[in-house]
This record gives C-alpha cells, sequence and structure tokens, in this order.
C-alpha cells in the first residue's frame, strides 16, 4: 500500500468523489494520479487534504509508517541475499535475485538500484574474466548522484571500491572516517567497518602500510558488541598479517589461525575459508 492507496481507501470509505474528496485544495486530475501512483503529493497538501476530510494524522502517519518499515525490510533482505550470494561466489542465486528483485513491490527507481548492487556483487565475483567497464561507470557516477551518504550510498561504494585507484580509497575512506567515525550508529558502524577491511585488503595486495594505524585506531574506538565482533575479528586479522609483513614474526600467523578457526567454528564456514586462503597467498 502507497500513500495513494491509502487515500483511495479513505475515500472510498466515505464514499466521496475525487472531486469532492480533494475540494479545491489540488486539482481533481492532479489527485487521481497520486491515488495511481503516477504523481506525488507534497505534505503541506497532503496534511490539509487530511484535515478536509476529518482523517486522523496520526492515525495516517502510523499506517504510512509501517507501510514504509515493511517496504525498507523488504529492501535490506534483498541486500543479506545479495551479500550472502557474493560470498558463496554464487551467481546463479545472483540471477534469482534479480528475479526476486523485479517481481518485488518496489518502485522501479529501487528495482533499478536493487539491480545495479547486483550487478555490482557479479562485476566483484567476475567469473569470466571480462571486466564491464560500462557498469564500473554507472556504479561510480551513482555514487555520486546521491549527496550524502546513507546506507544504499555507503553499499554502492563499499562495492565499488575494485573500481577506484589506490590511493583514491584512501582519500574517501579517511573523510568517511573523520565524517561518521563519532557515530554511535551500528549500521553506520558495520559500513564504515567494511569499507576499512576492503582498504586494509588493498594495502596488502599493494605492499603499503602508510596510514593504516588511522584505521586500526578507529577500529579500537568502536566497542566490540556481538553486531560488530565478525567486523574486528576480520580487521584483527589484517592487522596481524600486515604486522606480520613488517616483522616476519611467525606467532603472528598463529593468531591470524585462531581468528580462522573461531570463525569456522561460529558457523562462518566461507568467510573464515576466504580468510585462509588470503593468508597463503601473502604470508611469503
Amino acid at each position: 500500500m502507497t500513500i495513494g492507496s491509502l487515500l483511495k481507501k479513505y475515500r472510498l470509505e466515505q464514499g466521496k468523489t475525487q472531486a469532492k474528496f480533494v475540494g479545491k485544495i489540488i486539482s481533481r486530475s492532479h489527485y487521481a494520479k497520486v491515488e495511481n501512483d503516477q504523481h506525488q503529493i507534497n505534505v503541506r497538501d497532503l496534511v490539509t487534504l487530511l484535515n478536509y476530510n476529518g482523517i486522523d494524522l496520526s492515525d495516517f502517519f502510523m499506517q504510512i509508517n509501517e507501510i514504509y518499515e515493511s517496504y525498507k525490510e523488504q529492501i535490506l533482505h534483498q541486500r543479506k541475499l545479495m551479500e550472502q550470494a557474493y560470498y558463496k561466489v554464487d551467481i546463479d542465486q545472483m540471477q534469482k535475485i534479480k528475479q526476486i528483485i523485479n517481481t518485488s513491490k518496489l518502485s522501479e527507481n529501487d528495482k533499478k538500484m536493487q539491480n545495479l548492487l547486483v550487478d555490482g556483487f557479479m562485476e566483484l565475483l567476475n567469473v569470466d574474466g571480462k571486466s564491464n567497464h560500462a557498469l564500473r561507470k554507472e556504479l561510480k557516477e551513482k555514487i555520486f548522484d546521491i549527496p550524502e551518504f546513507n546506507k544504499t550510498k555507503f553499499m554502492l561504494y563499499c562495492n565499488s571500491m575494485r573500481f577506484y585507484s589506490f590511493q583514491d580509497n584512501k582519500i574517501i575512506t579517511r573523510k568517511l572516517v573523520k565524517k561518521y567515525g563519532s557515530t554511535e550508529n551500528i549500521i553506520i558502524q558495520k559500513d564504515l567497518l567494511s569499507i576499512i577491511i576492503n582498504l586494509l585488503v588493498f594495502s596488502i595486495e599493494k605492499d603499503n602500510f602508510e596510514d593504516v594505524e588511522f584505521y586500526f585506531s578507529y577500529v579500537n574506538s568502536i566497542s566490540t558488541t556481538p553486531d560488530i565482533y565478525f567486523y574486528k575479528s576480520v580487521v584483527k586479522f589484517l592487522k596481524l598479517l600486515i604486522k606480520y609483513k613488517q616483522s616476519g614474526k611467525k606467532s603472528l600467523l598463529e593468531t591470524c589461525d585462531v581468528i580462522i578457526e573461531n570463525l569456522s567454528i561460529s558457523g562462518m564456514e566461507n568467510y573464515s575459508l576466504e580468510l585462509s586462503k588470503f593468508k597463503n597467498k601473502y604470508q611469503d
């Protein structure tokens, strides 16, 4: 149910025509398009319309809030499926997720964004070894089209970091930590930690550890909670691997193995396997 369909529900319950329902607040033709979700209605006109028809504002907006929460949960559920398929390197599941998105009741704009995220995940997997430069360009442009960093922009950037230069990623990540580092919002903390994990991975791949202490300092400032534990464990693993590459101390690799084992025991076998492969690749 949308604002338009909810207005229509109230109108029909009152037995009114569209013209009688809107009076002189807005044109009947514009309102008809609002009911059909072809046009939006601004807040001032909406409140005036509700008052004009004796509709309780708190009751109306409570229903809208329930609709919004359900809508948001649908988006978040799809994104969780994307992440799971990505870490399992499951291209078939990615295609199924696209079907779920396209048959959902999300708006066309949100469907496009969700599909773009799926395509970004598949480009990161890059199973056939062929880079889709047009898609990479679209992802980067979409990030800059969103004025402020919200959940969508954080996810888009995190998924697109491979498509930026190492130096650009360092600059962007530092700015994000400085701007959002003091937040106590768990969702933003997770997003920042995911971005930092990517940057640390790039640092190991590039054998460039300049400024990594800045990120370790931020991670240490976050309280360890069940929601944050996994992310901090991965950062700790990467920190130990970096220290090993700098010092050559084998005992650091042994502690890396403990973290890998703990993740496996916790039911995160795919994550632990990826960390094990990464360690074996870069420990020499």
